[in-house]
C-alpha cells in the first residue's frame, strides 16, 4: 500500500511541477528552480523506497574525523583497518557495504551524462563568480565616484572574491572542484560510465588512488561498494559517508545528496567534544529535512574521553571509567533538552524525540549510551593474533597503565573496554528485529514529510504571487511612478545610517573576537602542570685505594641516588585540555560577537524607519520583501578549530617515551610552552582571519546593501508597471496561475 502511496505522490509532485512551469513570470525565478531540484531529489529516493524486500539502509555520518571508518573496520571488518583513515579526510565517495558470499570491492565511476551535468553546473558556477566579480567592480566604481574618489583601486581583494564564491549555490562549488581536480589529468575522463573491480586482498593499498584530496580518480568516482561474508550485514546495507564538515565541498554536497536514501543513521560525536552543535544541528536540522526520523547516538573515541580524566594521581580505571560515562550522559541530556527548549514542537523535528526517548531508555537500562573505543579494539584483535601494534595504539595503552590502577593489555579486557560487541549485539539485533517497522514507517514518514515540505514552498510561490497581484490590481502609473520617487528618497536618506549600522557591527565583532582570542591567549598559563614525581637509587660506584706503596686498585661502593621523573602523558593532557578550553570559549563567545539575527533585524528596523520619514505609501511588506531577499545573502563564514593530533605529535617526536628523567623533565617543560605557544598563535591567527572575514563581509554590506535594495524594489516594480501595461490581461494571468498554485496545494492536502 505504501509503494502506491508513494507512486501516486511521485506522479502529483511531477504533475504540479508542469503546472508549476512558467511561473518565472509571476514569481521570483529560484523559487521554482528550488521546487524543480526538491522534485528531482525526492523522486531518485521515493524510488529506492518503492523497492519492495530490500536492505535497511543504515548512514554513518558525523563531522570530518568523528572515527567513522575506524568504526566500521572495528565493527564489521574485527578490528582489521579495511577502510582507509588519516588524520586528514579519506572517505572521497560514499562507500555502500552489504553481505555476500564472495567479499569482493568496486568503484562505480559518474556516467558520461553526470559528467555532462558536473561540468554543465561548473560552468553556471564560472558565470556566477564573473557575473558577481563585474558587479562588484561595477559598484565600487560608482561608489568611489559618488564620494568623488576617483583614485580607489577597483580590484577586488581576495576576501571579496571569496565572499562572492560562497553566495554561489553549493552544488555549483561543488562540481567546479571536481572539474578543477579533473583538469590535472583529463585521461582519467576515459573511466566515466564505467566500474573497476578492487583486489579485496590489498584493499587498503589499492583504495588509495581513489579516496583523499589527491586520489588520481577522486573527482569521478561516483560510490565504492563492498561486499563482505559478515553475518551481521544480513538484509543490512551500511553506508560510510564522508563527514558533514569536509572542507572538500563536493564530499560534503556528495553526504547530504545520499543521505535522504537512509532508514535510520548512527551519529558518531568524538567524546572528547560530544554532542557539538554541529551533531544538535545534524538532528535537528539535516536529519528532518532528509525524512529520517530515527538515530543512534554514538561517542566515538572513548578512551580520549578518559585520558582527558583530570587528576594528577593514579587511580582506578573503574573509578574514572564510571565517572567519565557519567558526564558524557549528563551532558548529551543537558544538550539534547536545551534542543528541544529551542525548539517550538516536535513537527519539523521528529527525529530529536526519538533521540531523547532512546537516550531516556538506554540510560534507565543501561545506565550510559554507546561509548567506544575503535583503538582499544583494534589493539585486542593484534595482541590476540600476535600482531604488532602500530605507533597510537601502543601510546596510548602506555598512557592508559601508567595513568590508572586496573589497567591491563589483556586482549579480552580491552576488548569489553572497546564497548563495540555491546554496540553490535544490543543495537542490530533490535535493529533487525524492527527493520520492517522501520522501512515501512520511512515510506510513510518519507510522503507526510515530503508533502509538507512541498506545500511549504507552494504556499511561498502562492504568497509573492498574490502580493504582486493586489499591487497591479491597486496600484495606478502615477502612483506607482511616486513609489519608485519615495523610496529612491528614501533609499538615498538611509545610506549613511545603513553603512553605520554595518560598520558598527563589524566593528563590535571583531572587538569581540579579538578579546576571545586575547583570553584564550591568556589562558595558556593554566594548562602547565606536570607531576614530577621522587624515587631512590641504589648505584654502584668505584674509588681507587693504595696498597704496598707501588698498587692502586678500585674498589666498589653504594651510593643513594635521588632522581626525578615525569611522564609525557601530563602534556599530551595539558594540550588536550587547553584546546578543549579554547573550543569552549569560542563557541560561548561566537554566539555573543556574531547574532547574524540580531544585524538583520537592525538593519530591516534602519530600512523602515527610512521609509516612514519619506512617508513613502508602501505597505510594509513591499519593502521587507526584497529587504529579506539581499539579506539572506549576509552570512558569515565558519569557523573550524585547530587538529589536536598535530600538536601530540610535536611531543611524541622529540619525547617517544613515556617518561623523562632529571634534566630531560626541563626539556619537556619548556617543549610544552613552545607547544602551547604554537596553540595559543595557532587559534589565534584563525581567529583574527575571522574577525576580517566578517569585517570584510559587513564592510562590503555597508557600501551595497542600500544598492542591492533599491535594485531589488526597481525591479519590483518594474515588474509591476510591466503588468499595468495590460492590467486587466496581467491580472487575468496572475489570477490564473494562483488559481493553479491553489490548485496544487490542494493536491498535496491529505496525503
Amino acid at each position: 500500500m505504501e509503494n502506491q502511496n508513494c507512486a501516486e505522490f511521485l506522479q502529483k509532485i511531477e504533475g504540479i511541477l508542469e503546472k508549476l512551469k512558467g511561473g518565472e513570470n509571476f514569481v521570483n525565478p529560484d523559487y521554482i528552480r528550488d521546487f524543480e531540484e526538491k522534485v528531482r531529489r525526492a523522486k531518485t529516493h521515493a524510488e529506492e523506497i518503492l523497492i519492495t524486500n530490500r536492505d535497511l539502509k543504515i548512514g554513518i555520518v558525523g563531522q570530518v574525523k568523528a572515527g567513522k571508518s575506524s568504526f566500521l573496520n572495528a565493527l564489521i571488518f574485527d578490528g582489521k583497518d579495511i577502510l582507509p583513515k588519516a588524520a586528514t579526510p579519506m572517505t572521497a565517495a560514499l562507500t555502500k557495504i552489504s553481505y555476500a558470499d564472495r567479499p569482493g570491492a568496486k568503484v562505480v565511476f559518474y556516467s558520461a551524462s553526470d559528467w555532462s551535468v558536473i561540468e554543465r553546473n561548473s560552468e553556471l558556477f564560472d558565470d556566477e563568480l564573473q557575473r558577481g566579480e563585474a558587479n562588484l567592480k561595477a559598484r565600487k566604481k560608482a561608489n568611489a565616484e559618488r564620494n568623488l574618489d576617483y583614485s580607489q583601486d577597483i580590484e577586488l581583494t581576495p576576501g571579496e572574491i571569496q565572499s562572492i564564491k560562497s553566495k554561489i549555490p553549493a552544488q555549483y562549488r561543488a562540481c567546479k572542484e571536481l572539474t578543477d581536480m579533473a583538469a590535472d589529468d583529463d585521461k582519467i575522463l576515459s573511466k566515466l560510465g564505467m566500474t573497476q573491480e578492487i583486489s579485496v586482498s590489498n584493499l587498503q593499498r589499492d583504495l588509495e588512488q581513489y579516496v583523499g584530496a589527491h586520489g588520481k580518480y577522486t573527482p569521478i568516482v561516483k560510490w565504492i561498494e563492498m561486499t563482505v561474508k559478515n553475518e551481521l550485514l544480513k538484509g543490512i546495507e551500511i553506508v560510510d559517508t564522508p563527514g558533514l564538515g569536509d572542507p572538500i565541498t563536493s564530499r560534503s554536497e556528495k553526504t547530504k545528496e545520499f543521505l535522504m536514501a537512509c532508514d535510520l543513521v548512527f551519529i558518531l560525536s568524538p567524546t572528547p567534544q560530544f554532542m557539538s552543535n554541529e551533531d544538535i544541528s545534524l538532528i535537528v536540522k539535516t536529519l528532518p529535512g532528509e525524512s529520517i526520523n530515527h538515530a543512534v547516538i554514538v561517542g566515538s573515541k572513548f578512551d580520549s574521553a578518559i585520558l582527558d580524566n583530570p587528576s594528577r594521581n593514579r587511580e582506578p580505571l573503574k573509578v574514572v571509567y564510571a565517572r567519565t560515562m557519567r558526564k558524557l550522559n549528563e551532558s548529551a541530556e543537558r544538550v539534547i533538552e536545551a534542543a528541544r527548549q529551542a525548539e517550538k514542537s516536535y513537527s519539523h523535528a521528529a527525529v530529536l524525540k526519538r533521540v531523547e526517548e532512546e537516550t531516556k531508555r538506554q540510560l534507565a537500562e543501561d545506565r550510559s549510551l554507546y561509548y567506544i573505543s575503535s583503538i582499544f579494539y583494534s589493539a585486542s584483535r593484534k595482541l590476540s593474533a600476535k600482531e604488532d601494534l602500530n605507533e597510537l595504539e601502543a601510546h596510548i595503552l602506555t598512557r592508559m597503565v601508567e595513568r590508572f590502577t586496573g589497567m591491563n593489555t589483556d586482549s579480552e579486557f580491552l576488548r569489553e573496554l572497546a564497548n563495540i560487541d555491546r554496540l553490535r549485539d544490543r543495537e542490530f539485533k533490535k535493529i533487525r528485529a524492527e527493520k520492517e517497522n522501520i522501512i515501512a514507517e520511512r515510506s510513510r514518514e518519507f510522503i507526510k514529510d515530503q508533502t509538507l515540505s512541498f506545500a511549504g514552498q507552494i504556499n511561498e510561490i502562492q504568497s509573492e504571487a498574490e502580493q504582486m497581484l493586489r499591487l497591479t490590481e491597486t496600484t495606478d502609473f502615477s502612483e506607482l511612478q511616486k513609489k519608485l520617487e519615495t523610496s529612491q528618497n528614501a533609499l538615498i536618506a538611509m545610506r549613511r545610517d545603513i553603512e553605520k549600522t554595518f560598520d558598527l557591527c563589524a566593528v563590535d565583532t571583531k572587538k569581540y573576537i579579538v578579546e576571545i582570542a586575547q583570553q584564550i591567549k591568556a589562558r595558556a598559563d593554566e594548562h602547565t602542570d606536570i607531576a614530577i614525581s621522587e624515587g631512590q637509587k641504589t648505584e654502584t660506584r668505584y674509588r681507587e685505594e693504595s696498597f704496598l706503596i707501588f698498587f692502586t686498585e678500585r674498589v666498589p661502593y653504594e651510593v643513594t641516588v635521588i632522581y626525578h621523573t615525569a611522564n609525557v602523558s601530563d602534556v599530551v593532557r595539558n594540550l588536550q585540555s587547553y584546546i578543549a578550553a579554547a573550543e569552549k570559549n569560542i563557541a560561548e563567545g561566537l554566539k555573543f560577537a556574531i547574532n547574524i539575527g540580531e544585524i538583520r533585524n537592525r538593519i530591516k528596523q534602519v530600512v523602515l524607519r527610512a521609509f516612514q520619514r519619506a512617508d513613502a505609501d508602501f505597505d510594509e511588506n513591499d519593502i521587507l520583501i526584497p529587504v529579506e531577499l539581499v539579506l539572506s545573502k549576509v552570512t558569515i563564514p565558519d569557523f573550524s578549530v585547530v587538529d589536536a593530533e598535530k600538536y601530540h605529535q610535536m611531543i611524541f617526536e622529540e619525547f617517544p617515551s613515556a617518561q623523562v628523567q632529571d634534566e630531560d623533565i626541563s626539556r619537556l617543560e619548556l617543549k610544552q610552552t613552545k607547544v602551547l605557544n604554537k596553540i595559543a598563535g595557532d587559534i589565534t591567527a584563525k581567529l583574527e582571519e575571522k574577525a576580517n572575514q566578517i569585517e570584510a563581509t559587513l564592510k562590503e554590506q555597508s557600501i551595497y546593501f542600500t544598492d542591492d535594495v533599491k535594485k531589488a524594489i526597481e525591479t519590483r516594480i518594474t515588474h509591476i508597471q510591466k503588468n499595468l501595461q495590460d492590467k486587466e490581461g496581467s491580472i487575468k494571468r496572475y489570477k490564473e496561475f494562483i488559481a493553479r498554485v491553489a490548485e496544487c496545494k490542494n493536491k498535496l492536502r491529505g496525503v
